[in-house]
């Protein structure tokens, strides 16, 4: 068992198979320390490489589904990398696997560059869970579950997690500049700085039609 574990939350079938499989190309092509991947799914398929949890029984699907990354049952007391689905690495995770402290997140992308009066900070793409300190979010999240779903319908688990943990840095303050590049931010050409390219909505890889981007995603 290892020390390091790098995750990512799969339910229902907005993404299929070959998504797990890709990450987990990419995340052994770019973390050179031993870690293990684990796949949190209410999905019966499996693949090589990889862990998966079954946790149909929690009864969360979609975003909501993040909120298990909390609960130390399935993790004990191991450092969690988290990544979506649908995020491209292009370079060495180890600064990001390397963060120090029990939480940290993502800067909103739309707060960030776009609208600044957007009303979530957070942006749930990317986090890293230090060893088993976090688990009073889930604890706190199963407390007052029906009230906490519905009063952040709108945006969702990272409003949730706002509401849970406040104030947890951001992952663009802890790591180099430009680590980090958003889907909007994307040319022809690869960025020089960035190890992980973070889509959204409708973008999606899969969709993108950038020729290195196809290549970086296998």
């Amino acid at each position: 068992m290892t020390d390091l574990i790098v995750a990512c939350v799969r339910t229902g079938t907005a993404y299929g198979m070959e998504y797990v499989v890709r990450l987990r190309n990419m995340v052994a092509r770019h973390l050179a320390r031993q870690h293990s991947i684990i796949c949190l799914t209410d999905q019966e398929d499996r693949c090589e490489g990889v862990a998966f949890i079954d946790i149909s029984q929690i009864g969360l699907t979609g975003w909501w589904a993040k909120l298990i990354l909390f609960a130390p049952e399935w993790r004990d007391t191991r450092k969690v990398v988290y990544l979506d689905l649908d995020t491209v690495v292009i370079d060495s995770l180890l600064p990001l696997a390397n963060v120090a402290g029990e939480f940290a997140i993502t800067e909103n992308y739309t707060r960030k560059a776009v609208n600044p009066a957007y009303p979530c900070k957070y942006n749930s793409s990317v986090m890293v869970i230090g060893g088993g300190q976090t688990s009073f979010v889930w604890r706190r999240f199963e407390a007052k579950r029906a009230e906490i779903l519905s009063r952040h319908a709108r945006y969702g688990d990272q409003a949730a997690i706002e509401e849970l943990y406040p104030a947890a840095p951001y992952l663009q303050m802890l790591l180099p500049a430009e680590y980090f590049c958003n889907y909007r931010n994307l040319t022809n050409h690869p960025p020089k700085r960035a190890a992980i390219i973070n889509f959204g909505g409708r973008h999606k890889p899969h969709n993108c039609l950038i020729p290195w981007v196809q290549q970086a995603w296998s």
